[in-house]
């Protein structure tokens, strides 16, 4: 995977709850040592800026000094004319409802930005303690009115704040599951940040198509964004609710044995694993309260099985390695229960 590539948010990510005190306090007990990292991240905050775009002048001025933004979040593409796009900005941010309500709550909800800056600079000093050479972007706050949630590459990670302030906003994205919905909270932008930047790093076996070496290829991501971020609860990468994590911790063995009865494992079908692996508010398949991607929560456990069975192997060598059977038995996974 090239490192110039962009990424950007799928719905597959996150929830905001309580994790399993256990994995929290090892992680972030045995954390390295990050006082000698240098790290700074630019902040440019447009939210200002843009909300006061009240004019067809001043909203065609900002597009010319930010063409990224007005062809990401307002997909200038698609219009043709950067008078229509300046036309659809002072619509949104000249509306009453939109600046005295919701820009209020983006105000109240983040501040000045600098603790999510601040957050995104302890990440980034973990990420440059595992892999020194890790370019640091800018980062960038906009305002979408509603239409994209966050862009992440290299060199720039740009968040529409007012797509993250949960389902008890004024106004809340259309067309966006209830489940879903709830994870859009600013505690979600670290990690799901770090998820999406750090899978570059993750080297997989293309030919390899079997449920196991997804499940394996999203567990070495999570596993190493946890890394980045060693004190963040797991639930905030995984997605789950409280009664949730519960329930999966105390029916592991069962959510295994599931994958092993049915075969499930060495399935190459897309329309099967998606079933496992896919955004889906329950996994019917194994009960009406497992939740969705369980696929991906027992891909980060055999990963996490396998980095404590074999200490020697560095967490470089795990990204690296894309020998699944290897990972798979050599993790000697064994589900609670």
């Amino acid at each position: 995977m090239q490192s110039n590539k962009y990424y950007i948010l799928t719905s597959f990510i996150f929830t905001i709850v309580l994790s399993a005190c256990s994995n929290k306090d090892q992680f972030c007990e045995e954390a390295p040592n990050i006082s000698n990292i240098e790290v700074e991240i630019p902040l440019n905050n447009l939210a200002d800026e843009m909300v006061n775009l009240n004019t067809q002048d001043k909203a065609l001025e900002f597009i010319q000094d930010n063409p990224f933004v007005a062809d990401y979040f307002f997909e200038r593409g698609r219009y043709g004319e950067d008078s229509i796009v300046a036309n659809n900005m002072v619509n949104i941010f000249s509306n009453p409802a939109y600046k005295d309500t919701l820009y209020q709550q983006v105000e109240k909800t983040f501040g000045d930005f600098t603790k999510l800056q601040a957050d995104f600079k302890e990440a980034f000093k973990y990420y440059k303690y595992y892999y020194p050479e890790v370019t640091i972007p800018e980062l960038e706050i906009v305002l979408a009115g509603l239409q994209k949630d966050l862009f992440v590459s290299d060199s720039v990670i740009s968040i529409a704040a007012d797509y993250f302030l949960g389902p008890d906003a004024a106004y809340v994205p259309n067309g966006v599951p209830d489940y879903i919905l709830m994870r859009y909270e600013k505690e979600y932008i670290v990690p799901m940040t770090m998820l999406l930047l750090t899978q570059k790093q993750n080297q997989t076996d293309q030919s390899d198509q079997t449920l196991l070496a997804d499940m394996i290829f999203y567990g070495k991501s999570y596993y190493l964004t946890k890394m980045t971020i060693p004190c963040t609860p797991d639930s905030l990468l995984i997605g789950y609710t409280t009664k949730e994590m519960e329930d999966i911790n105390e029916n592991e063995h069962i959510i295994w044995a599931n994958f092993l009865e049915n075969d499930l494992l060495y399935e190459t079908s897309h329309f099967m694993k998606n079933k496992f692996i896919g955004e889906r508010p329950k996994t019917f398949e194994i009960s009406q309260q497992c939740p969705g991607r369980i696929g991906i929560w027992v891909g980060w456990q055999i990963v996490k099985s396998y980095m404590e069975n074999n200490p020697e192997v560095s967490v470089q060598k795990l990204m690296e390695n894309t020998d699944v059977q290897q990972i798979f038995s050599q993790s000697r996974y064994k589900p609670k229960g």
